[in-house]
């Protein structure tokens, strides 16, 4: 057992072996859990003997947010309703825009992106041959053929697709609640 020393909403500072008892805020923390944070670069949180990363920090928080602002609509479920389905379409354009992952290689699905990458892939039908030097999501360039681009376009595509799946799916749930407590149940 180790000890994470945090600030006041559980960001780990330090990993430390003995418990740092004059410390403000620490945590124990798994010897598995303390090799991964020595391990990263990464901003991590330890929350109810939890380790987050910092994205999953944030989502936790922002969860904790909308169900408090769907509590503070009392009887209004109407209104709950609604609030709801915008915060899930949000959700579904930050899903959609923030990138994946294909074959190892970032790729940033911003409309502009996805725009870009679709007209690439129709030149590539045209030619075979088609190549061109790529920008991707972490910075670097790669040369791009026809095969990869049209991964990508397929990748993409099917990205998009899930994304309002699972938009439309949630609104049905939306419209099937009856309560508060069944719509703060919706998770994405």
């Amino acid at each position: 057992m180790k000890y994470a020393i945090t600030g006041p909403q559980g960001r780990i500072r330090r990993i430390v072996d003995v418990e740092p008892t004059e410390a403000p805020y620490y945590s124990e923390i798994s010897d598995a859990d303390a090799a991964t944070v020595d391990a990263s670069d990464e901003i991590y949180f330890i929350v109810n003997s939890t380790l987050l990363t910092q994205d999953e920090f944030r989502e936790q928080k922002q969860t904790e947010r909308f169900n408090q602002q769907l509590t503070d609509f009392g009887a209004d479920i109407d209104g709950a309703k609604k609030h709801s389905r915008d915060h899930y379409a949000d959700k579904r354009y930050n899903v959609e825009v923030g990138g994946i992952n294909v074959g190892g290689l970032p790729v940033r699905t911003d409309r502009l992106t996805v725009s870009r990458i679709y007209q690439a892939n129709a030149l590539a039908i045209q030619d075979p041959a088609f190549t061109t030097e790529w920008k991707i999501g972490n910075g670097s360039f790669i040369t791009v053929d026809a095969t990869l681009i049209g991964s990508l376009t397929a990748a993409i595509t099917s990205h998009i697709q899930t994304s309002f799946t699972r938009e439309k799916t949630i609104n049905e749930e939306i419209t099937a609640a009856t309560t508060i407590a069944e719509l703060q149940a919706i998770t994405w």
